[in-house]
């Protein structure tokens, strides 16, 4: 999910040093001060923060004296500056109100994301649970396809009678399909299996049998296809313990879990809030 991607350091800098004085909370942090700008403080834990925010985008300083320094003096001009924009309601701003709003949902929707995967983390028999049921309801069979991929359902007709008529499939897919990839190649797609394309198109190749051209036009978002079957073989489908030795399938498997589950949470806090519309 795109919320759990990392905030650009200029919108983790702005909540840090202008959120909460906007939101007129006092900062939970109660650790050892380091420097005070007009009664608000900077504590060593801020500092910390702010130092590790920094160094992602800015080499550290060798000298770790000389970087404290020059850090606190960063830290004390932004301060001064979210104190003045505060101070002129540039915080009310109808644009820096909603970024600073966009700002900490952001930042608090991460942290309830966490929370919600700590509190319930994906474990080996949740994976093992669920690839289970992933295999159920695979389709077991792989089939060498081609296509023929067209604009209109007339061309794909068209195309369709000219094939009834003895038409050479990989010729037609050559000069007539908007598939430019496959259509060098004679339309062909290679082995496929259930997920490698979208569900139309596959619903279209199991509806045939072997040596089979599509009776009619298969339309999915692409276009009109029209589906010869070559070939189909069983599907070859792992066993647990050799898919969990693929790291990428695991980790893919996992933060599907992951997923469904805030997604879950999402859902059962809405139906709990009190939602109107205008």
């Amino acid at each position: 999910m795109s919320l759990k991607r990392p905030l650009p350091l200029v919108l983790a800098l702005i909540v840090a040093l202008g959120l909460l004085a906007a939101c007129g909370k006092k900062a939970p942090d109660t650790g050892k001060t380091l420097a005070t700008v007009n009664g608000e403080a900077i504590t060593e834990r801020d500092y910390e923060n702010y130092l590790r925010l920094r160094q992602t985008q800015q080499e550290p300083i060798v000298d770790k004296e000389k970087e404290k320094q020059v850090v606190l003096n960063e830290m004390i001009d932004r301060i001064v500056l979210s104190q003045y924009a505060v101070e002129n309601k540039l915080d009310q701003e109808p644009d820096n109100y909603l970024l600073m709003k966009r700002v900490r949902e952001n930042i608090l929707v991460q942290a309830a994301i966490r929370k919600a995967l700590k509190d319930q983390p994906v474990t080996d028999e949740d994976l093992k649970k669920r690839f289970q049921q992933e295999v159920e309801k695979t389709h077991k069979t792989e089939y060498k396809v081609r296509h023929i991929l067209v604009k209109t359902e007339d061309e794909a007709k068209a195309i369709i009678e000219q094939l009834k008529k003895g038409g050479n499939f990989g010729a037609l897919a050559k000069t007539k399909s908007l598939d430019v990839q496959t259509g060098k190649k004679g339309g062909d797609l290679d082995w496929i299996n259930q997920g490698m394309v979208v569900p139309e198109f596959f619903e279209g190749v199991t509806a045939l049998k072997k040596g089979q051209v599509s009776a009619a036009p298969v339309k999915t978002d692409y276009g009109f296809h029209i589906i010869k079957m070559d070939d189909a073989r069983p599907l070859k489908i792992p066993n647990f313990e050799e898919f969990v030795a693929d790291k990428r399938a695991r980790a893919n498997l996992h933060r599907k879990i992951q997923d469904e589950r805030v997604e879950a949470l999402a859902k059962e806090l809405k139906s709990k809030a009190k939602v109107s519309y205008n």
